[in-house]
């Protein structure tokens, strides 16, 4: 074969491409999507750099074509395609094609319209591993005992793919311009177009509505140009979905989900749409101010095991949902307790509003159900109100059955001719114990739990200021300090495989300077001061069932600084293991979470705080840190010249 089936399989549709593109048959998109697939396959993406390795079959005898010809293969293509590198280099084992600075932003620009079937392919990924690691999880546990899935997205694919999406929606946020067209009232509801354009020409538009309670926006038209739309949006910052309702696809936006775009451009264009509102007597004053302040500070929301919750602040911290239907409670409900959460303890359902009930009635059926009303001997305004734009009718709790009695004798029937809905709703709130329990989640490592913490601290922090952060803190503290890891732990290398497991952890007080040798050996049953240090035993398994261990010891640096005339003598914990390979620097790393290399590793105090989360350390440590040897102030040499 003239090509191995690697190159077999990157080459040859490339070269259709080109050819596609010659006939006008391929975009230009598309044709920048092609070249990134092959970067996807065999290349390296970083941030600010997107490479391409160009191997060829050197290892055959006598090879019909080299890297260089790939190379060669490779330049010419491109050049077809109107995409420039920025540069070719001979690297070991293969030949790179590099894009960077002007070049690399050429490469983006083209593929930004593809932004969407880039999108497309990492939900798809996504959902896959999702489903792959409960799969694996499963398996693993059931046949090893351990709580290990196998996770897709460690693999360079997903990696890259990640990072090739990051780096076309930062292109996005950094190049797209938004304009805004003026405000008009010819319709039912005051409405703007909001456009966005990259390069000069438009990408995209939405239509922003007051509706006179809130802020919409809503685009309706084709697929394509409602999963652009969204694109852009996602690009953005923010959240949006399509549907097809009918023949139309269409992507909407809630004031939320408005407020959630956090780009200058956008948020200009809101807000110059909500001044107009106002100078225009549109709004009143409060409701103005109130969008104001939101557009400002930005969303009030977080997010945990997918349900979004709303995060309010007045002397206490509130974490609720309010979902919309039973349906909506009881899934939320499940996921929480899927994540561990416990109702009744770390969150509550209750149901909260007015005891009254709405009656909506059909069109067809209003005019009827009003003249059962009448004969029934009830009377408007006591015993039930009617609403005659919406067909509504309210009544309160002890009314309802007699009103819907009253209805179904005159020949009308529940859930054809009309629905019942309680006006109370249901809440879903996370209480403070939960909220630790999330805490304690973060910091056994899940990052999830460890994203909900911090964005709700940036919540509390931007929209209620510096104390409600800090009643954060105090919520969070018990959590924050107690040994919350157990063992067995599994140690994993940067794919995601296991490589060990941490199966015990024993601290050792020993008494003498660390820099002594002849006391290493000696250890005691309690010590305090200078020349007390903390020796930590790790016990590790290998998948071989070959068990060793790892040993630190933490000890009392001395450090002096001079201040006018004084020295300043104080102590800072450190400790100076040494790492024998990689399988001891991953459990340091996951002990500690400091990236660790073979050879000498140093560690401080927020290292020994990483170690604290275990209960086997918590009670030694701060044993061991409460004999920290005190400061001390001495008089300076002055010396006289």
């Amino acid at each position: 074969m003239l090509f191995l089936p690697k190159y077999f399989h990157v080459l040859l549709p490339l070269a259709y491409a080109v050819e596609a593109y010659r006939r006008g048959e391929l975009s230009r998109e598309e044709a920048a999507l092609a070249v990134i697939f092959a970067v996807l396959y065999d290349g390296t993406v970083f941030r600010d750099e997107i490479l391409l390795f160009i191997g060829g079959p050197e290892h055959v005898e006598s090879p019909i074509m080299t890297r260089d010809h790939f190379t060669a293969f490779w330049l010419w293509a491109l050049k077809e395609l109107g995409l420039k590198p920025s540069s070719v280099y001979r690297g070991r084992g293969a030949h790179h094609i590099a894009f960077k600075g002007a070049e690399l932003n050429g490469l983006l620009e083209a593929v930004t319209p593809a932004l969407p079937a880039l999108h497309e392919l990492r939900d798809a990924l996504t959902e896959f591993a999702d489903a792959f690691k409960v799969v694996t999880r499963e398996a693993v546990k059931r046949k090893f005992g351990i709580d290990w899935g196998y996770d897709v997205r460690n693999e360079m694919f997903f990696k890259k793919l990640e990072e090739v999406v990051t780096m076309a929606e930062d292109y996005v946020y950094r190049n797209v311009t938004v304009e805004r067209w003026p405000l008009d009232t010819s319709g039912k509801q005051p409405k703007a177009v909001i456009h966005f354009k990259l390069g000069g020409e438009e990408v995209a538009y939405i239509t922003v509505y007051w509706t006179g309670r809130e802020l919409q926006a809503q685009f309706g038209g084709s697929h394509e140009n409602a999963e652009r739309l969204a694109s852009i949006i996602r690009a953005l910052g923010g959240k949006a979905e399509v549907k097809r309702i009918g023949k139309v696809w269409r992507t909407w936006l809630t004031t939320d989900d408005i407020i959630a775009i956090r780009h200058d451009g956008w948020l200009n264009a809101v807000r110059g749409f909500v001044d107009e509102l106002y100078g225009k007597g549109l709004i009143d004053k409060d409701k103005y101010e109130q969008l104001v302040r939101d557009l400002e500070t930005g969303p009030n929301t977080v997010k945990f095991a997918g349900v979004e919750f709303t995060v309010n602040y007045e002397n206490k911290i509130m974490v609720k949902y309010h979902p919309r239907n039973e349906n909506a409670k009881n899934a939320a409900v499940n996921a929480l307790m899927a994540r561990g959460l416990r109702e009744g303890v770390h969150f509550t359902v209750t149901t909260e509003g007015t005891e009254r009930y709405e009656i909506r009635v059909t069109k067809e059926a209003f005019v009827k159900a009003i003249d059962a009303l009448v004969h029934s001997g009830l009377e408007e305004g006591k015993h039930y109100s009617v609403y005659g734009k919406w067909r509504i009718i309210s009544v309160k709790a002890e009314q309802k059955d007699v009103i819907v009695n009253a209805l179904k004798a005159a020949g009308l029937k529940e859930g054809r001719d009309f629905t019942v809905k309680s006006s109370r709703y249901y809440v879903v709130y996370i209480t403070y114990d939960g909220l630790r329990e999330i805490q304690r989640m973060a910091s056994n490592g899940d990052m999830e739990a460890e994203k909900f913490i911090r964005e709700l601290e940036d919540v509390l922090r931007r929209r209620h200021g510096d104390g409600a952060a800090k009643k954060l803190t105090e919520v969070l503290r018990p959590a924050r300090e107690e040994g919350t890891v157990d063992l067995p732990l599994a140690v994993y290398d940067d794919r995601g495989n296991l490589i060990a497991r941490v199966v015990d952890l024993k601290c050792e007080f020993v008494k003498g300077k660390q820099r002594s040798k002849r006391l290493a050996s000696q250890p005691v049953s309690q010590c305090a001061g200078e020349d007390c240090r903390l020796r930590i035993i790790v016990e590790y398994e290998l998948p071989s069932g070959e068990r060793r261990q790892f040993k630190m010891e933490w000890y009392w640096a001395e450090k002096r600084e001079k201040k006018g005339d004084a020295i300043i003598t104080y102590y800072y914990e450190i400790a100076r293991p040494t790492v024998k390979d990689e399988v001891e620097a991953a459990v340091l790393e996951t002990l500690t979470g400091k990236e660790a290399k073979r050879g000498r590793v140093y560690l401080y105090a927020d290292q020994l705080d990483a170690l604290r989360r275990f209960k086997a350390l918590k009670d030694a440590i701060d044993k061991w840190r409460e004999g920290k040897p005190a400061s001390s102030q001495g008089q300076g040499q002055r010396s006289d010249n």
